[in-house]
Order: structure tokens, then sequence, then C-alpha cells
């Protein structure tokens, strides 16, 4: 009986630009697994995915997750989200092919999809990692999640180009490592997230101001991207807040219009959380996330916000991540269409073989 009322999630899906298929409807979204070499006397020598990262992999592939998404992987070493960060950097000397192929093996080594999540913190670097960060303005972030950080400087549109690069390189990189695609993090607050918010980005160019504007970093990205990897072979994904939930942030409304853009652009995959630094709505201790009606009732944080947003698509797929505990509720969104996938974070960090056990009607709450 267990098993049939998680049936929805045992069903594949299909990426329609690529063809590739994910063969349930769970994944792990991606969270910094710090498993990397972190040298402070020699920048060269950090970002290496060590033994642990490749393990970490293979217990997540062992355990079920149809699609498997790698955490935070800086694409430049001078700016890590914090220490221990796997880097995938142009100018790092070492191998960064030879580095990453094994945790991609091991991640599809059950048939899951493996999307290694690229970014660049911005103005989210931590002052002690670097004090003087590059950022869409020079909106400097307050003290928070116990860090402090840099006044940043904004980018230049040289810089601007650059960084288009490094994330079409790195993508080039884990194609060739064995990946499925990439995600893009443009969440939670890091550069493409800095460029779409009204908050944050006080550009006078091409960059700033119109939604438009504002939306052209990433969009860029994607474009670039694709010229090199072709969407029927390589999947871009993107980590999309569905709102900043704070004030002067990107809202919903604006929201839901740049997440069609993405989509015509060859996004192929939406994993839709929300909030920054300041207002983590993600970690699910804010009141006006956690405690809500609809939370206790659908047990999810943005269900509400994803569900609308996945009317606005006519062809990517689209998940949720936060606050997903309960397998039945995860199996009712999907059976009733409002998302098509269920991301789960911390869960997995607790038990790596939960998406087994929801699969086989064998548990039904995350232990977490």
């Amino acid at each position: 009986m267990a098993a049939s009322i998680v049936a929805p999630l045992q069903q594949p899906i299909t990426l329609k630009l690529s063809g590739k298929v994910i063969p349930n409807r769970l994944y792990r979204t991606a969270l910094s697994e710090y498993a990397s070499s972190y040298d402070e006397d020699n920048v060269e020598n950090c970002g290496i995915p060590q033994p642990r990262y490749v393990e970490l992999y293979q217990e997540l592939a062992d355990g079920g997750a149809g699609l498997i998404c790698f955490g935070n992987i800086p694409i430049c070493r001078e700016n890590l989200e914090n220490y221990n960060n796997a880097i995938l950097d142009p100018d790092q000397p070492w191998d960064a092919v030879a580095a990453f192929a094994p945790a991609i093996k091991a991640a599809k080594s059950r048939g899951a999809l493996c999307l290694p999540q690229l970014n660049f913190p911005g103005r989210q670097v931590p002052d002690f990692l670097n004090k003087n960060p590059k950022s869409s303005s020079n909106v400097q972030l307050e003290p928070s999640l116990l860090k402090t950080y840099g006044k940043p400087t904004a980018l230049t549109k040289a810089e601007i180009r650059d960084l288009i690069r490094r994330f079409v390189w790195a993508s080039e990189t884990v194609g060739k490592a064995g990946a499925d695609g990439i995600v893009l993090h443009a969440s939670h607050g890091y550069i493409m997230n800095q460029f779409l918010s009204p908050k944050v980005n006080k550009r006078t160019d091409e960059y700033g101001g119109s939604l438009e504007n504002r939306a052209r970093f990433i969009l860029e990205i994607v474009h670039a991207i694709k010229a090199k990897l072709p969407s029927d072979k390589f999947v871009i994904g993107a980590k999309f807040n569905c709102q900043d939930f704070t004030e002067g942030g990107s809202s919903f409304a604006e929201q839901c219009v740049v997440i069609k853009w993405l989509e015509e652009a060859g996004v192929d995959f939406f994993d839709i959380s929300g909030g920054v630094y300041t207002d983590p709505a993600w970690k699910g201790d804010m009141a006006e996330i956690a405690e809500r009606p609809v939370r206790k009732e659908r047990g999810s944080f943005f269900i509400e916000w994803a569900q609308e947003m996945k009317k606005v698509l006519s062809r990517a797929v689209i998940g949720t991540t936060g606050g997903w505990r309960d397998s039945h509720r995860m199996a009712d969104a999907v059976r009733n269409g409002d998302i098509d996938m269920c991301g789960l974070g911390r869960p997995l960090r607790e038990d790596p073989d939960f998406v087994n056990k929801v699969l086989r009607g064998e548990a039904r709450i995350s232990k977490l």
C-alpha cells in the first residue's frame, strides 16, 4: 500500500531538450561538500576534490536519487564561497577533468543524471578569503550567516566577459569529465541573483536598471554555454529564487518573467528555492516561511510559488527544494502536477539511502 502511495515519485521524466531521462522524481539538491583541498599559502593547490568527495557521491548514487547535483563549485579560485570548496578555474595548474571525473562517475554509477553546480559568490565571499570582492555594483553585504564581507566593487564589462568565459570553460570541463550538464547557481544572493536584484544592482549601463537589463548577465551565460555545448546533448539547469524574501529584492512577479526568458534561452531544469544571506528562507528558520499554514499542510517551503512558476513554463522540468520531509506530501505534489520533482538536501545528509527507502515504501518521514 505504501509503495502505491509514492508511485508518482517512482516515475521517470525526460528533459525535453537533451532527451536525457531522470529515472525518478527525487533529486539531491546542491549542498556544499567542503571536501576539497585548501592551502592558504598557495591558491594553486586549492579546490582539488579529495577522496571524501568521491565517497559522498557514491553514497548518494547508491541511495537512489534520480538526479544528483554537486554543491557550489566556484569558477574563480580567488572568490570562494568558503574554505574547501571544489574549484573550476581555467588558471589552475592541475587537470580538472581528471580531478572531477571520479566523483561524476560515482554519481552516475546507479543511473542518476549528474549536474555539477557552478557558482561565483560575488559580494558573498567572506572577507577572510577576499576583502575586495566583485559584484554587480558596490552595495556591501551586511554581516550575516555568522560571517562578514568586504566592500565590493562593480564588475567592469571586461570582467563580466571574463566571468562568462569562465562559466563556459567550467561547463566544458565537467562535460569532458562525464557530467550530463550543469546547474547555474542563480539563487541565494550569489552573483546572478546580485545582477537580478534591484536592491543590489545599481548599475546604469546595459546590465542595470530595467528587468531586461538586470537579466542580461545570466541570459548571456546561458547563450554562451549553449553555443559551445548544444542543449540537445548538454543540460543547462538553474537554481533559481522564487523571490528574495528581502525588502527591495527580486520579486515573485519579476522572477516569473525571468524564468520564462531562461526557458526560452535553453534552461531545461529549474530547482526553485528562495532567500538571500540576510534573509535565508531556504534554511527554513524564517517565520513567514516555516510557520505558514501551507507549509504545514503541504510540506515544502516554496511549493505555492513553484507551482505558479510551473504554469509559466511550457517545457522545462521544475522542482523545488526546502522543507520536504514527508514522502506522501512529495508524491501528492507530483501526482497533482504542481511540480515535476522534489529536491532533498539535509534529509540525504542525514540518511543517503532515504530515497531508496521512500521508493520502496519503507520510509515516509525523514529522521532529520
